[in-house]
């Protein structure tokens, strides 16, 4: 993993804001927004992973991945909701989110999470660059 990982939070809700910021901080390059017009502006390809709540500020996490899917079609959504069980777990891989994590957010199911969400985002990327590489060459 990364030494220093990218990490966009995107929630409203102050309370998971809060515990999703004390666990990932010291681990991360964190940056916290609370809409989807925050979202917009970020979507830059400068993050290794999004962490989205299962709804915030005029949206929810459907919308995001939508919108990350456009922008950013390789970085890892990890959808965290107070609640949830398979089946909205089975709704948000088939949207196509890393991950569903639900309550309650602790170290040690979160960051192995996370660890796993750049992991992929690396390999990707390594992928993506050796894809161009080879076609080139052709």
């Amino acid at each position: 993993m990364l030494a220093y990982p990218k990490v966009l939070l995107l929630s409203s809700d102050e309370t998971e804001t809060s515990v999703m910021e004390k666990i990932l901080s010291e681990h991360v390059i964190l940056r916290s927004i609370g809409d989807l017009a925050e979202l917009r502006n970020h979507l830059d390809g400068a993050y290794d992973a999004l962490f989205c709540g299962w709804s915030f500020q005029k949206g929810g996490w459907n919308e995001a991945l939508r919108q990350v899917r456009k922008r950013c079609p390789d970085l890892p959504v990890v959808i965290f909701s107070r609640v949830g069980g398979e089946q909205e777990w089975v709704e948000a891989l088939e949207a196509g989110a890393f991950d569903l994590l639900v309550a309650p957010y602790l170290k040690r199911n979160v960051l192995p999470l996370l660890e796993h969400a750049v992991a992929s985002h690396e390999a990707r990327r390594w992928h993506n660059a050796a894809f161009r590489n080879s076609a080139m060459a052709v």
